[in-house]
């Protein structure tokens, strides 16, 4: 199915190239619009991964009910149910989207070595989004771009016939993967559980200087 696929995309690439090989209109239309979806991309991806609060919770609108505390731990034990759902998925999509960019330049690296740098990426982005968002946007941002800059710079630094060669054999690392996975999830709730924790003093706090 990936062989098929990745020749059916190739083909096209090829037929692509024959097309604007004298067109140079088409070819920088075509060029100007890969960069903006790129950039676009990169825009969103860094502006997810970046961010402390994907689910906000604002604890300090409890103080007013009847009995405060018990409602803020209710809260919070929702909260962090709905968050360990919700963040594998984000997890794995931040995951598929850093290891098929790295993929994609990296053809001298074994796939193994590719996707364990793509989720140490994501979990260093996480651990530096609760420490301060400043300093995980900037790192989210500049890894893509810099990779942009090798890929438009570098003629030879994407090969698609070793991508799709990396890509074919993805599931053989079916384990890994998800090994790395759960340690990414297993820091993300630790750090959640923390900072929820230090939300709550913050709150209780507030709640006793309005008395």
């Amino acid at each position: 199915m990936v062989m098929d696929v990745s020749s059916f995309i190739l083909g096209f690439i090829e037929k692509y190239r024959s097309l604007v090989s004298n067109n140079y209109g088409l070819r920088i239309a075509t060029f100007i619009a890969i960069l903006v979806i790129i950039c676009l991309f990169i825009l969103e991806f860094y502006k997810s991964i970046s961010k402390r609060n994907l689910i906000s919770l604002n604890l300090r609108r409890y103080n007013t009910s009847t009995h405060p505390v018990f409602s803020k731990v209710a809260a919070m034990s929702l909260y962090l149910l709905e968050y360990i759902v919700i963040m594998p998925v984000l997890i794995l999509l931040w995951f598929a989207a850093m290891a098929f960019v790295l993929l994609l330049v990296s053809s001298e690296r074994a796939p193994a070595d590719v996707l364990f740098i793509a989720v140490a990426f994501i979990g260093a982005i996480r651990v530096l989004a609760y420490y301060k968002a400043e300093i995980a946007r900037e790192v989210a941002k500049l890894f893509p771009l810099t990779v942009l800059s090798l890929y438009i710079l570098t003629p030879n630094s994407a090969n698609l016939v070793n991508f799709f060669s990396n890509v074919r054999f993805l599931p053989d690392y079916f384990d890994a993967i998800i090994s790395y996975m759960l340690v990414v999830l297993f820091i993300e709730i630790v750090l959640r559980v923390v900072y929820e924790l230090y939300e709550f003093w913050l709150s209780e706090e507030e709640e006793a200087e309005e008395k």
